[in-house]
């Protein structure tokens, strides 16, 4: 009896120790698995003006190192470093003594071509022609005379070999008589090549002038001569004149220095835009027309429009940028070309965007999300965001507005179990 109260008493300690081993268990996976208590917001419509903030460097619409096509040294410098000059306007002349000998040189080969040209064309004299012709009717005398007495000098050969195969004459006298043969023989073909040669010469004074050397006459005159309107061209430019009208900015050479490939000023043109470097991202929102507001910190409250005139066509893969033009409309007497001005472009003049807290908005990689609740858990959408406002930060895409979008979503995960803070 005793036995059995012992062993009913240890059954019951077991049953109360496990009891409380459940509720422990129940307990820590309650409190491990209870809902996340969260603070939410309907997005908020709101009609805004969309811009983008930049700021941007002032220049001219044309600008150019003014130099020329030659180093020189500057003879004269007619301007002064914030010079307004106008197109045309002589800006300095310059010395280059290799262009004047290069005109000089030019002008010689002219005459001297000319003078060809003349003598290539001339007919030839009547006393030219008269002497030509004596010349060859002379030198053919003296082949037929030549001719005649080589006649007699072979007769007399055969005759003197006869006589010395005999023994009548001895070999000294018959060696005489060979000799003047050669002798003959040899005169008499040089003299027909002076036939020949004399014969040439009359023939070309018959044709003379030649076409073909008056066509190459006539193509090495008009190659000098242009070769001279090119050198005059050249001392021509000498004098640096404005390409157009503008702002002298900078003077890179004075009186007696040398012209380097820098120019001897640097001119930017009347008419101004602004240059502003934008991040690619913002392309999509770029359109040719848009307006600008234009401010400079040195000017305070000063502010003036422009209009964005031009879109880069490439964009810098080094920095991501791309460059565009905003030419303004009617810029102040203060806005100078290099300076820096504040650029507010609008890309939306009125858009409506739900706007919601930044503190909502994380960026996960190469996208932005916020955290919504749905059906006791938390969701994660992707949004486009715009750029912020003091509201917050506009979403044109992702939400609407009967979301409920968790206000602080760190540290929660998608498919978390939350409750909504009352």
């Amino acid at each position: 009896m005793v036995r059995s109260e012992s062993q009913g008493k240890s059954l019951t300690k077991w049953v109360i120790l496990g009891c409380l081993l459940v509720a422990l268990v129940a307990g820590a996976l309650w409190f491990f698995r209870r809902p996340t208590l969260v603070s939410v917001v309907h997005p908020q419509r709101v009609s805004l003006t969309e811009t983008i903030a930049s700021s941007a460097r002032v220049g001219g619409i044309q600008e150019s190192a003014i130099g020329a096509q030659f180093t020189g040294t500057v003879e004269h410098l007619f301007v002064r470093l914030g010079d307004r000059v106008q197109a045309g306007q002589p800006i300095a002349t310059l010395r280059n003594n290799v262009t004047q000998q290069q005109k000089a040189q030019a002008a010689t080969a002219v005459d001297t071509a000319r003078a060809r040209l003349a003598q290539v064309s001339k007919p030839p004299l009547r006393s030219e022609m008269d002497e030509a012709t004596h010349q060859v009717t002379e030198a053919k005398a003296q082949v037929a005379q030549i001719n005649a007495d080589l006649t007699l000098a072979n007769t007399q050969l055969e005759r003197n070999q006869q006589l010395f195969q005999s023994g009548l004459i001895p070999k000294s006298e018959f060696d005489t008589v060979q000799s003047n043969q050669k002798s003959l023989q040899s005169r008499l073909r040089a003299a027909k090549a002076t036939v020949k040669v004399r014969e040439a010469r009359l023939e070309t004074l018959q044709k003379t002038p030649l076409p073909e050397d008056v066509q190459v006459a006539r193509a090495q005159l008009s190659e000098a001569e242009q070769a001279l309107r090119v050198a005059e061209q050249q001392s021509k430019e000498a004098t640096v004149t404005a390409p157009f009208a503008g702002v002298v900015t900078a003077i890179n050479a004075e009186q007696g220095q040398t012209v380097t490939n820098s120019g001897v000023v640097n001119l930017v043109s009347d008419s101004l835009e602004i240059r502003v470097d934008l991040d690619e991202n913002n392309l999509a929102d770029l359109e040719l027309g848009q307006t600008a507001i234009l401010s400079s910190s040195a000017f305070g409250d000063n502010t003036f429009q422009g209009r964005l005139t031009d879109i880069g066509a490439a964009v810098d893969q080094a920095r991501g940028i791309v460059t565009v033009k905003i030419t303004p409309d009617n810029p102040p007497s203060w806005l100078r070309p290099g300076q820096t001005v504040n650029v507010n472009l609008m890309t939306n003049e009125t858009v409506d965007r739900l706007i919601v807290p930044s503190t909502a908005v994380l960026r996960q990689g190469n996208r932005t999300v916020v955290m919504v609740v749905q059906d006791g858990d938390a969701a994660e959408r992707t949004v486009l965001t715009r750029p912020a406002v003091p509201q917050g930060i506009p979403l044109s895409a992702g939400i609407v507005e009967t979301d409920q979008v968790i206000v602080n979503p760190s540290g929660i995960n998608a498919g978390q179990a939350v409750r909504i803070r009352r």
